[in-house]
């Protein structure tokens, strides 16, 4: 679904979200509607939720995505990473609490949190036109996406900088200073979020609207969760869940909704929590609707996804389509960020096309030494990375700087080139199924499983076999060789998806890692990197200081 956003209901919303302290907790009243009176009606609701995805499609937010998940890690050396600038500071860990980026980042995950808290407090005044079961089920869609949304805001927000404050739904602006929760306090409302959204949706949402978190994009992120929860080597029930869930969304395991929830744990009544999240009342239901219970099962999602993508009229994909135009909603694909090129190529146009993923393929970032020894012999190596002056898939020359590596997950086909520069309609892939698998695999591997972990991770591997027609596998070995082969794939088949800091630090060698990576470069790039401390990044300053220090600062910052 290529969102077309109106931008009068952009700047509704934008003047009725809270944020922080500073910028963004101003409530400017503008138009005829106040938080009280505008979610009366599912339509209204609807637009509530388009103006969350709307924070997806921000420049802002997007170049944050990139320069903390990918510039500061290990597989990219970007074009001025020597100069004085913020991005620079950020990227050689020489930064202060005052940088502009980590205040962006900060913001911007916020504005997310505070839209969506606007359309799951605001859902509880629909009035429905009829009792029908449909009219019962659009608004538990709506109100299970802004769930899933506002997980995956407090996930940027946590892996970033640890614990933070957790937004009231509805807020008070007599008590808008919030102190910080725990880390472990903001990875359980995450969980309860995605596990309810899991039962609100379907498994997946096709055609017209393609583009929509469904109950795959839940327990996808799920899992992702419960991994940077859990410590490589270490017993946790963690890794258990995700065994559990990887069962079910690979293999095709019964779940039931009870244990999706873990209901056992609820205070409220299963009545209540049904009313709560937008089932139909077991006394209005006609005799041919359903009633959910803690035992009805999960809707399958073991045929919704698969390695071998293919598109919506089942032709297969291979490698070179799966991250342009051609690839976008493929079964290999669980959640994307939608853009669309907009009518008259605007710079700067925060509700179409972005000209970021052209930006960084010419002049910011390009492959590592290190990223390319890894890559080297596999076959994705000339589909994920070519050097200046090869030809792609499209025949088009790379005309990237001379001696620098193109990361092709970035390059825009000749066949999508935008009628501007400043435009873009390529989608970004946030979940891809692959990753499912390799967390999958992982999970058996810490589970004691090896046998069944290797399987796993093999699967991934034998579809990008077929690149180049290889047979080479990975292979059995023990708990420790197992995982370094599964690490290597996920470097390898994740590769440039803006997630490779976060997750040398989920795997708690972000340090090794970086001072490794510091001696290929002629900067020292990541020699400053401090154990202990640079695992997360600091409080924005501003943040700090206007609540009078009651949102603390983060240790050795």
């Amino acid at each position: 679904m290529k969102y077309d956003i109106k931008y009068f209901l952009i700047s509704l919303f934008a003047a009725l979200s809270l944020s922080s302290c500073n910028d963004f907790f101003d409530m400017e009243l503008q138009g005829e509607y106040d938080g009280n009176n505008f979610y009366n009606t599912t339509y209204q609701l609807q637009v509530g939720l388009d103006a969350v995805y709307d924070i997806l499609q921000t420049n802002n937010y997007n170049n944050c995505e990139w320069i903390f998940g990918e510039a500061c890690g290990d597989d990219v050396v970007g074009n001025d990473e020597s100069t004085t600038n913020l991005i620079s500071e950020l990227v050689n860990f020489q930064f202060n609490t005052s940088n502009t980026w980590i205040r962006d980042r900060y913001t911007i995950n916020y504005k997310g949190i505070n839209r969506a808290n606007q359309v799951i407090s605001g859902a509880r005044r629909v009035q429905l036109a009829t009792q029908e079961i449909e009219q019962y089920t659009k608004v538990r869609e709506i109100l299970g996406q802004a769930k899933f949304l506002r997980a995956l805001f407090y996930f940027n927000l946590v892996k970033t900088f640890g614990g933070v404050p957790i937004r009231p739904e509805q807020e008070d602006v007599d008590a808008l200073t919030i102190p910080r929760s725990t880390k472990e306090e903001v990875y359980a409302y995450i969980e309860k979020d995605l596990r309810e959204a899991a039962i609100m949706l379907r498994s997946k949402f096709v055609s017209k609207e393609a583009g929509k978190a469904g109950c795959g994009a839940c327990v996808a992120l799920l899992m992702k969760v419960l991994a940077y929860q859990a410590t490589p080597g270490m017993e946790s029930e963690k890794w258990n869940e995700i065994t559990k869930l990887g069962a079910y969304f690979i293999e095709g395991a019964t779940l039931t909704y009870g244990d999706m929830l873990h209901f056992e744990n609820y205070e409220e009544s299963w009545d209540e929590l049904r009313a709560r999240l937008w089932f139909k009342d077991k006394a209005l239901l006609a005799s041919n609707e359903p009633y959910e219970t803690p035992e009805t099962t999960m809707p399958s999602l073991a045929n919704e996804y698969s390695l071998e993508a293919t598109d919506s009229y089942g032709n297969t994909l291979g490698y070179a389509d799966l991250y342009y135009e051609k690839g976008e909603f493929c079964t290999r694909s669980i959640f994307e960020v939608v853009f669309k090129e907009s009518a008259n190529g605007l710079k700067d146009d925060q509700n179409e096309g972005t000209e970021i993923f052209n930006d960084i393929f010419f002049n910011r970032m390009f492959a590592s030494k290190s990223f390319k020894d890894e890559i080297a012999g596999d076959p994705r190596k000339g589909v994920f990375i070519q050097e200046h002056g090869e030809v792609a898939f499209d025949g088009v020359r790379i005309e990237v700087p001379p001696g620098k590596t193109a990361c092709m997950k970035w390059y825009t086909p000749s066949a999508e080139t935008p009628s501007d520069v400043n435009d873009s309609g390529k989608n970004r892939r946030v979940l891809i199924y692959s990753e499912v698998v390799l967390f999958y695999a992982e999970a058996l591997n810490e589970m004691g499983q090896r046998e069944k972990s290797l399987e796993q991770l093999n699967s991934v591997k034998r579809v990008a076999n077929k690149i180049t027609n290889v047979s080479t596998l990975y292979k059995a070995g023990t708990y420790i060789e197992l995982r370094d082969q599964i690490w290597k794939e996920r470097r390898i088949e994740l590769c440039h998806l803006w997630d490779r800091f976060f997750d040398i630090v989920r795997q708690g060698r972000a340090a090794q890692v970086l001072h490794d990576f510091a001696t290929e470069t002629t900067h020292n790039r990541g020699k400053n990197f401090i154990e202990g401390v640079n695992e997360i990044f600091p409080i924005p300053q501003n943040e700090v200081d206007i609540t009078n220090g009651v949102v603390t600062q983060n240790p050795g910052y």
